[in-house]
């Protein structure tokens, strides 16, 4: 049996655009470390990362991408950036624009309709999942104190919930193609809208909800984003953040051929 390799689609820290980037500058790393390491038991073996500078666009950057066979894996645990060039924001981070992150993006359009820090609206196909996925197709949230809720409703029924700042909740999501482009590697995305939120529900994916791992292509979940220790020394905190699965229904799919029971 051939070698199964997963690789991180990295992207870069927020840096100032008169200093250099270097390949250690990338983000959400434990998040990252915590997919891959369960990852692990499924028969996959870390590869790298693969970098994703910043760059303006709108021309694409071409990029070999041919060692990624359709055996392996793209994890990416970083919200994609979609859409935050077309909506300046201090929050947002930029594309690479190379085209192997355009075929991610394509596959991810299959249940991400738009991807911004501040927005996040679903497709129909998300929508789909659950009547409680459907009821939040559409979501805002908050840039300063957290990355709660502003509202989120749904565009088809026209009905929206305005969620005020005491009600600390969040929306977390995971993504799973068996091949992100015809004939080329899987893809599992996992983000939250900010990165302590990316952080907790990649560790708790990797552990109380492992099954959703490569069998599931389109999880929906919303985290209370509670109160963050100072200074924690472990990642027992995240144990204590409640986690509600929206969608779909709490059973995963296991029939993709990729997975390992």
């Amino acid at each position: 049996m051939s070698v199964r390799h997963v690789y991180q689609f990295a992207y870069s820290m927020r840096s100032r655009d008169d200093r250099p980037l270097y390949p250690f500058q990338m983000r959400d790393g434990y998040a990252a470390l915590s997919l891959v390491t369960a990852l692990t038991e499924q028969g996959y073996r870390f590869a790298g990362p693969i970098f994703n500078y910043p760059s303006d666009g709108p021309k694409l950057i071409e990029v070999d991408d041919t060692y990624l066979g359709e055996n392996d894996l793209i994890v990416l645990t970083t919200r994609p950036p979609m859409n935050d060039q077309q909506v300046p924001d201090r929050r947002g981070h930029k594309r690479s624009f190379t085209t192997t992150e355009q075929k991610v993006f394509d596959a991810l359009s299959k249940y991400l309709e738009w991807c911004t820090r501040v927005e996040v609206v679903l497709t129909a196909a998300a929508a789909a999942t659950s009547p409680e996925v459907a009821a939040r197709r559409s979501n805002e949230f908050r840039q300063n104190g957290g990355s709660t809720y502003r509202a989120y409703g749904s565009p088809v029924t026209r009905e929206f919930v305005k969620v005020p700042l005491r009600d600390a909740r969040t929306a977390v999501f995971l993504i799973y193609e068996g091949h992100a482009w015809p004939g080329g590697p899987g893809l599992l995305a996992a983000f939250g809208m900010g990165g302590t939120e990316t952080l907790v529900w990649c560790h708790l994916l990797a552990t109380t909800y492992r099954r959703y791992l490569c069998t599931t292509p389109f999880v929906m979940a919303e985290m209370r984003t509670g109160h963050l220790p100072e200074r924690p020394a472990t990642m027992g905190f995240a144990e204590e953040r409640k986690v509600t699965i929206l969608g779909p229904t709490d059973r995963p799919m296991a029939d993709d051929p990729l997975h390992v029971e």
